[in-house]
């Protein structure tokens, strides 16, 4: 039996092992008749993209060794002799750029050096062809050597390829893998700047202005708009997860799945489909697709739990997911429940700098991230339109935990277990105590002024979920009785205490105190009957609380 190739994105190792591959040697195909000079293949991380540029690598590049033998057994080989001819015709530069990802620029610069100056020394024959010409061979050189400037790095592919060429007689294919990693940490550590400037100048010379180029291969999670790493680009073509083409090659598909759990024996089918299933690639036509990351791991452990979740490149989904807006929160939570966000228009265009700006940026870049998935997709005059959910287990655990370990990091001191223990219990004055002393404590930490104080109601409710959700179910903001109420805990255990939370911000406008907001959360408590669900799931025991406050202050009541 095969193992599997775990951690293993290099085609020839797969190959020379004997490794289980799935097989997407179509994908070479559908790159030869897609008539594009430039190609952009946006999916989330670890989702194939360094194994299908390998791919594109060993079947295009002509090198002295034979490397037909890789594919003969496969799906591309038996297309016939147009796309057989096309292995080992071409010289081939391939880089990639996802371990380029420290916290600091002049490190993350010398780390793309590096990369360009590897590929340089793999086409080092290139220094004694009496093809290219000797302001070439010279600016070669000082890359090899490790001697040249800022500008040789800028403009260092487009030198490669013109020597490829005029070595070769043959236009190169130019692959650059994960070429927006380099961008994603500098928008998280704060050097965007250094790095777009870069990254900008790099793609304009390697792509834009390259005329010795057969065609460009690129791949990342994003396409990274408004910076104009691809503006007047006219011959790209942008391929993001609501695309039709290549949705079938960066993932397992459902038969793929069928034969791989089939080769493996494994009989659990239906528990790996609620784990690893839900992502829907494509617009027009949508296919079903697994995450192939956490399929490896599972078939290699045994163990149904997350894996793609526990890789790094969390970084920003935890901030968005953590610092909206109450808006924001509630849909969060509503995603944690089961629940969808639904009517989002979609950008398949990233803007950093606008990502924390519209709730439509937010969901945008979830859903571009393998975050959320469309459950329903709309195609409308102005756009694309979305309802979005969490994909699947695996990722519904990724909310639940970053919001537990949000609130864990936010209030210090084991105070969530106090507060929750007195909540539950009843004791609704030590609940009090605990909970205006925290309100206080977090505003004064976090240190952003009296609006920051509704945020936090909300993100508590979303702590009350993540938190007591083995024994109670909390509910949120949905209709009972004549209204919606804001928060409900259900116990599963009959005999235990529901409880029922309205919050009340005094009204600045109205001059509303404190204790006449308390009085109208309470109020509206007994008259929207907001206990009627609770009744009707057989609970009787019901605790209504009120929750006012004004910035910083806060009251606490029950009916």
């Amino acid at each position: 039996m095969k193992r599997q190739p775990v951690g293993v994105d290099d085609f020839k190792k797969i190959i020379e092992e004997d490794l289980y591959f799935v097989d997407k040697t179509l994908f070479i195909k559908e790159i030869i008749d897609d008539g594009s000079e430039i190609i952009l293949i946006a999916r989330p991380r670890r989702f194939g993209k360094t194994l299908n540029m390998s791919l594109l690598e060993y079947y295009f590049e002509k090198s002295e060794e034979d490397n037909s033998y890789m594919f003969k057994d496969y799906k591309i080989w038996a297309q016939g002799d147009k796309y057989r001819e096309e292995q080992g015709k071409y010289p081939v530069i391939t880089l990639t750029f996802k371990n380029v990802k420290t916290s600091k620029w002049d490190i993350n610069f010398e780390l793309i050096k590096d990369v360009i100056q590897v590929e340089f020394n793999r086409h080092v024959y290139l220094m004694d062809s009496k093809e290219v010409t000797l302001s070439d061979r010279q600016n070669f050189e000082k890359i090899i050597y490790g001697k040249a400037s800022y500008n040789n790095y800028v403009n260092s592919i487009a030198v490669l390829s013109r020597m490829l060429y005029m070595h070769h007689k043959q236009l190169p294919y130019v692959l650059v893998d994960e070429y927006d990693t380099v961008l994603n940490e500098a928008y998280i550590h704060g050097h965007w700047q250094e790095a777009i400037e870069f990254i900008k100048a790099f793609m304009n010379s390697t792509f834009k202005n390259n005329k010795n180029l057969h065609k460009g291969v690129l791949t990342g999670i994003f396409r990274v708009a408004k910076e104009s790493i691809f503006s007047d680009m006219n011959n790209l073509n942008v391929c993001t997860i609501l695309s039709d083409n290549y949705s079938e090659y960066f993932g397992f598909t459902q038969s793929e799945i069928d034969e791989v759990l089939n080769y493996y024996g494994i009989e659990e089918k239906e528990q790996v489909k609620d784990w690893y299933i839900g992502y829907l690639f494509g617009k027009k036509k949508q296919r079903v697709i697994y995450n192939p990351w956490s399929i490896i791991m599972y078939i290699h452990k045994g163990i149904l739990e997350p894996y793609w979740i526990n890789t790094s490149g969390n970084a920003i989904i935890k901030e968005l997911a953590t610092t909206g807006d109450k808006s924001i929160q509630l849909d969060i939570q509503n995603i944690i429940e089961g629940g969808t966000v639904d009517n989002v228009k979609i950008d398949e265009n990233i803007i950093y700098s606008e990502i924390k700006k519209s709730e439509e940026s937010i969901w945008s870049f979830m859903l571009m991230s393998g975050y959320l998935k469309p459950s329903k997709l709309y195609l409308k005059e102005e756009g694309v339109y979305c309802d979005l959910k969490a994909p699947n287990k695996e990722v519904f655990h990724f909310f639940r935990n970053i919001l537990r370990s949000w609130l864990s990091e936010t209030i210090k001191g084991g105070s969530v277990d106090e507060m929750l223990k007195a909540l539950l219990s009843g004791d609704v004055d030590t609940f009090y105590e605990i909970f205006a002393r925290t309100v206080i404590n977090v505003l004064s930490y976090n240190d952003v002024g009296e609006d920051r104080a509704e945020s936090f109601y909300h993100a508590f409710v979303l702590g009350l979920l993540v938190n007591i959700d083995k024994e109670y179910d909390v509910k949120s903001n949905r209709e009972s009785g004549y209204g919606r109420y804001d928060v409900i805990i259900i116990p599963k255990d009959k005999s235990k205490k529901g409880i029922i939370i309205e919050f009340k911000k005094a009204s600045n406008l109205r001059g509303e105190t404190i204790e006449q907001a308390l009085k109208s959360a309470l109020k509206q408590i007994e008259d929207k009957k907001y206990d009627e669900e609770l009744k009707g799931f057989g609970i009787n025991d019901i605790i209504k609380i009120g929750i006012a406050f004004k910035g910083k202050e806060v009251r606490v009541d029950t009916v």
